[in-house]
């Protein structure tokens, strides 16, 4: 299928690794125009990535103020921007009580106002031109609440809101922009690989045994047992990035394995 994304220029936050690489590999496999950005050494990635196709890159931290408005900037210099993906996030597993206020302010630094300030700066001129994808990058932990990590939870339950508060200013805008946020579940990245390998050797199990046992033990509920690949994640963002995908405007859409028992 053509998701006619042949030239459109896109924006990931947080792309040089993970799911954010993922979502830059298939927007440009689709003909995408795609930057990417990390906080450093973005260079060595857009090398690798432009064997794919059109890649730039913009080193910079969208979680400080000052440097998210230089990189603002930066990226309206290669043009319009058609396609926002504000994937940029952090994660840290912390009992409740021992949350801090600064731990606090951290996150939201990083997942909630990095998301707000690119969208500030953007979505207006998406709408002055009638043509713009902004995607939020959440996670099913935001529907949940996970008890173990209650404040990135909070951050991820904040961007489907705000994507949703979004996709209400479209109302009258001529209909061609959108914006919806994808609610990954356990997704197999670096980060993921690194931490299994941890705990596998730490409880004297393979890999696969513990990945197993994660499932049986700690998301019964999921359909697939299994860590969902980065790319799967990417697909339905290509999608949801495509002029085809028009009708879709203010979801939260589920890509989790059917771990949430709800329709």
């Amino acid at each position: 299928m053509d998701l006619q994304l042949k030239g459109k220029l896109a924006f990931i936050s947080g792309s040089t690794k993970g799911i954010g690489r993922a979502i830059a590999e298939a927007l440009l496999k689709e003909g995408a125009r795609v930057i990417v950005n990390g906080r450093s050494n973005t260079a060595a990635v857009v090398e690798e990535l432009r064997k794919i196709g059109d890649a730039e890159g913009i080193d910079g931290d969208v979680s400080d103020a000052t440097q998210a408005e230089e990189m603002c900037q930066k990226i309206a210099s290669f043009g319009d921007l058609d396609i926002l993906v504000n994937n940029m996030g952090t994660f840290t597993p912390q009992k409740f009580e021992e949350i801090s206020d600064q731990d606090w302010m951290e996150i939201f630094e990083k997942n909630v106002l990095s998301t707000i300030r690119l969208s500030r700066f953007f979505f207006p001129k998406m709408l002055e031109r009638d043509f713009g994808r902004v995607i939020h990058i959440a996670s099913e932990a935001g529907l949940r609440g996970l008890e173990s990590m209650v404040h990135y939870s909070t951050t991820k339950g904040a961007q489907v809101v705000i994507g949703r508060g979004m996709a209400n200013l479209t109302l009258g805008s001529g209909k061609n922009v959108t914006v919806n946020s994808i609610l990954p579940g356990p997704t197999m990245t670096e980060g993921v690989k690194e931490w299994l390998k941890e705990r596998a050797e730490y409880e004297g199990m393979a890999v696969e045994e513990f990945v197993s046992k994660f499932f049986k033990e700690t998301e019964p509920n999921s359909l697939l047992q299994r860590f969902i690949r980065p790319e799967e994640v990417a697909n339905t963002v290509a999608y949801l990035a495509s002029p085809l995908s028009s009708a879709i405007n203010g979801t939260a859409l589920r890509v989790e394995g059917g771990l949430i028992k709800h329709i």
